[in-house]
């Protein structure tokens, strides 16, 4: 165990060279673990709680704090040094964004196997992917009246582009070929 919890508050920044040659060390340990995950895993998508290295993901979570707070021109531990080390790692900033790239890209595979994009509620081969699609339905009904939706016009854009459905009709005229 590791009873130094210094890394883990944010308060410190600028407390002296010693402090900070302290911080770069840990912050190139946690790098190292990143790259060990990324080589276990194939990707550098730490899980928000991540039981075999709680301090990575509380780690990932405060890059992308600090990334923010850079962005908006506040002061940050983050640099574009850092940026890039991360980045040669497949650093992802927005996990959001990365679940949606997911999801998409499973759905392309679905259209390039089917030709359409209509996902049925009960498919076997991917019920996430399903779940999926039903929910983008929902959030896009939810944004087109206003309310708080994860719905964008660049993902409405994006699934468009692709012929996704958003209004299911009555299949009452499913006489299309039976098969694939």
């Amino acid at each position: 165990g590791n009873s130094n919890n210094a890394d883990d508050n944010d308060t410190d920044a600028g407390a002296g060279p010693r402090f900070r040659a302290f911080h770069e060390k840990k912050w190139d340990e946690r790098l190292l673990e990143l790259r060990a995950f990324r080589q276990q895993h194939g990707h550098s998508l730490v899980p928000h709680t991540y039981p075999s290295n709680p301090q990575l993901a509380r780690w990932v979570k405060r890059q992308r704090r600090q990334h923010k707070l850079m962005e908006e021109g506040k002061q940050s531990t983050m640099t574009p040094e850092r940026c890039e080390l991360l980045e040669s790692l497949g650093f992802v900033w927005d996990s959001h964004q990365a679940a949606w790239s997911k999801k998409i890209q499973d759905l392309r595979r679905y259209q390039a196997q089917n030709g359409h994009c209509l996902v049925p509620s009960s498919y076997k081969a991917n019920p996430q992917l399903a779940t999926w699609v039903k929910c983008q339905r929902r959030q896009y009904k939810l944004y087109w009246e206003g309310r708080p939706s994860a719905m964008t016009p660049q993902r409405i854009a994006e699934l468009e582009g692709m012929g996704f459905v958003w209004e299911l009709r009555s299949a009452s005229t499913s006489s299309s070929k039976a098969g694939g």
